[in-house]
């Protein structure tokens, strides 16, 4: 999925489709082999030009040194989820490197990598054969060089343990050694590549390359960069969206303040330009939050003063209740509601939710006369790159956005609002500025995940099973944060499980509606599948008990045994249709590890569902505890089918991190606004699940050799219904509204 800021971009910079990585760059200081997804006519060109490029840095995605070491950029941001580890895993396997000899670097935001937006759950799918040819490229020319220096045929040697072997003559030349001589080869265009029983690093375990320095407190993460003469800053900002300042009441001087600045911004519709406030600039951002809490501001009127929260959940409900814009229709869905049979209808709510990563947005700009540097937790540099060099006036070149580990994201930091402030307010005093969101500035002021309604009814036949199927959903679109006036849902949006729900039956709609948010609207992780599959996965549940069935059972009799599902609108990359197969197959060893017809303790139940989403399919089976109304998670077990996987630690840990994202969703998330303004400011109001709160969970992955797709995103969807279906099990009660409340 091409995100709307990467298609503003094509449009105002020139980038459509990601790069033809056609640079090679070598590191300088040293004699360098470096690769992209090369072709062959760039040999030619290193090798005249070698020692001038041996000056040249970085390099594109694979350098190996003249001792050996191996060099492995990754272009993707890490924010926990082990994408440095795992792009270095590919490159490493194919070029048969020693794992000792990696180190991993980070990329700057440059067109030259290609696509480089950590979103969507798509660095592996979309980097997997260009990473795996760039290393296959480097091992067949280094068996090249020393076929060359053995004076025998390339076909008898082959690449091993970090050197190349003439198998016939049992000789060895290590990697350095070869280093200069393949340095002049042409990089072959169709490198062969290893056949999957050969993967030395793909899909086997790794300790991910930044746990040490992250457990020892080396890392660096935003608020860790620092340079000589930089200042801080802490904006106090608009309680309501598009709010401007009128006035304010200048701070004494005192220890520590540097100045005040007046931020103009924008409202609805700004796409990721600053909200706008007072900016405070102090020695420290401690001196700057003190002088921030005591600044007394008057604000401007703006068009969001009345907005709340609980009147634009009744425009969403009424919305569902009414005829919406069609996107599928088949069969006579009335005819067949007006027959004889079981009518079955719910309509299911969601909450505004915030992203509230661990680390709040922050960002360090140096604007200089010559162009800017900035230091940031971004998802995606070359979008915050070309924002930069916009707001400045400046060729994008002259821009170097360097990114730092990010604490935690969940999609918010593929927005760098906060990066722009801190761009500005170094342009205007003329050195380093370090812009630091309090958790307050990040509850407040996020691009919230939309609140939505969604509407199912269903006629069932006299065996219980669904004649007729109309859904309908409604939520403010993310498209709202470009364009306040694009409020209906995109065909990307409304493909994140609406449009591809597995169940079809003969008379079926989808229907659908939008409406104008009074916030800012953005992706979090999952995005629209966290409230299509909890409606969706509830409801067959509702079916499942109006028909007496078991749940399970229910899906599995509705499901088709096997092929790709058809859907209408957006429709999935080629090769990633939904495989209504694999989509059976977790179903069924979700209820096989579960022990799912096993008899339960008093007070135990078990909720199940199952959810499409990023190419992957991931089924879930809560149970919980009921003790005297109280309810608790105490167990979840979850089956993952990502196609093929790189690292399977990874992939456990980021089910395990969905299952506790999931559940706080549905225990605890909730953003509400009255006259404008967010109602909670940090943790208290805004909880998220504790790790004494945490179930046990045990994840099973299904063991492929399908093409990769996601993993840090489709585990989230499914955990909120199961977890409802299971609150249902165990007290008869049925919530269709997120958070459950007691």
């Amino acid at each position: 999925m091409i995100r709307p800021q990467t298609q503003a971009f094509a449009a105002t910079h020139g980038r459509g489709a990601p790069a033809n990585l056609s640079r090679r760059r070598f590191m300088q200081g040293s004699t360098a082999l470096v690769l992209g997804a090369a072709t062959p006519m760039l040999g030619a060109a290193a090798g005249a030009n070698r020692d001038a490029q041996a000056t040249l840095a970085p390099n594109v995605f694979l350098a190996i040194d003249g001792d050996g070491g191996v060099t492995i950029t990754a272009s993707r941001s890490e924010m926990g989820q082990g994408v440095r580890t795992a792009l270095a895993q590919i490159v490493a396997d194919e070029l048969e490197a020693d794992w000792g000899a990696i180190t991993v670097a980070q990329a700057v935001g440059d067109p030259v990598y290609g696509d480089q937006n950590t979103d969507g759950s798509q660095s592996i799918r979309l980097l997997f054969d260009t990473l795996r040819q760039a290393g296959a490229a480097a091992r067949e020319m280094l068996c090249e060089a020393a076929a060359q220096e053995w004076g025998v045929p390339a076909a008898e040697c082959d690449a091993a343990e970090h050197a190349v072997r003439h198998q016939p003559s049992g000789r060895t030349l290590g990697y350095a050694q070869l280093v200069p001589a393949a340095a002049d080869l042409p990089v072959p265009a169709n490198p062969p590549l290893k056949s999957r029983a050969d993967y030395r690093y793909i899909g086997k375990g790794q300790v991910h390359v930044d746990a040490n320095d992250v457990v020892d407190g080396q890392a660096a993460f935003g608020m860790d960069v620092t340079l000589p003469n930089m200042a801080h800053a802490v904006i106090v900002r608009p309680p309501v969206l598009g709010a401007t300042v009128a006035s304010f009441t200048e701070p004494p001087a005192q220890p520590g303040l540097i100045g005040v600045e007046t931020l103009d911004g924008v409202g609805l519709g700004g796409m990721f330009q600053p909200l706008g406030g007072v900016a405070v600039i102090a020695d420290r951002t401690w001196t700057a939050i003190k002088i921030a809490d005591a600044l007394q501001v008057e604000w401007g009127e703006s068009p969001h003063d009345g907005f709340d929260s609980t009147t634009l959940a009744g425009q969403l409900r009424e919305l569902v209740r009414a005829d919406g814009e069609r996107m599928f229709d088949q069969g006579d869905v009335e005819a067949s509601f007006a027959a004889d049979g079981q009518d079955v209808e719910a309509l299911y709510e969601t909450a505004f939710l915030s992203h509230a990563p661990m680390e709040p947005p922050c960002a360090l700009a140096n604007v200089t006369a010559t162009g800017c540097e900035v230091w940031a937790p971004v998802q995606d540099p070359q979008s915050t790159r070309g924002l930069v060099a916009q707001q400045l006036g400046l060729d994008p070149a002259q821009v170097t956005v360097r990114v730092t580990l990010l604490g935690g994201a969940f999609g918010r930091k593929s927005k760098p609002d906060f990066v722009l402030e801190a761009v500005e307010l170094s342009k205007r005093l003329a050195r380093p500025i370090r812009v630091t969101w309090r958790r307050e500035d990040d509850i407040r002021h996020d691009y919230y995940h939309a609140a939505s309604a969604q509407y199912h009814r269903a006629k069932l036949d006299a065996e219980g099973r669904p004649t007729a199927w109309l859904q309908r959903t409604a939520f403010p679109s993310i498209q709202t944060t470009f364009n306040k006036a694009a409020v209906a849902p995109a065909g990307w949006e409304l493909e994140m499980g609406f449009s591809n729900l597995p169940f079809r039956v003969p008379n079926q709609r989808f229907e659908y509606a939008g409406v104008e948010p009074g916030v800012r609207i953005g992706w979090l992780r999952s995005v629209c599948n966290i409230f299509h599959s909890f409606s969706s996965n509830v409801f067959i549940d509702e079916l499942a008990a109006a028909a007496g069935q078991d749940p399970i059972a229910y899906r599995l009799a509705l499901l088709g045994e096997s092929g790709a599902l058809e859907v209408p609108g957006t429709q999935p990359p080629e090769g990633h249709a939904l495989d209504l197969g694999r989509l059976r197959h977790v179903i069924e060893r979700a209820r096989d590890v579960s022990d799912w017809n096993a008899a339960r303790a008093a007070g135990r139940s078990l909720g199940f569902a199952v959810h499409h989403s990023f190419r992957s399919y991931v089924a879930a089976v809560v149970e919980v505890q009921e003790d005297a109304g109280t309810l608790s998670a105490e167990r979840v077990h979850v089956v993952l089918d990502c196609g093929t996987y790189i690292n399977p630690d990874t992939c456990r840990a980021q089910m395990e991190g969905a299952v506790v994202f999931g559940l706080s969703i549905a225990m605890r998330g909730e953003i509400t606004m009255r006259d404008g303004r967010v109602q909670q400011d940090n943790f208290d109001g805004y909880p998220v699940l504790r790790m004494g709160e945490s179930p046990d969970i045990t994840v099973e992955l299904v063991a492929s050799d399908a093409l990769p797709a996601g993993v840090g995103e489709p585990g989230v969807p499914p955990v909120p219904p199961a977890f409802v279906n299971a609150v249902f099990a165990a007290t008869g009660n049925r919530h269709r509204t997120l958070p459950v409340r007691a």
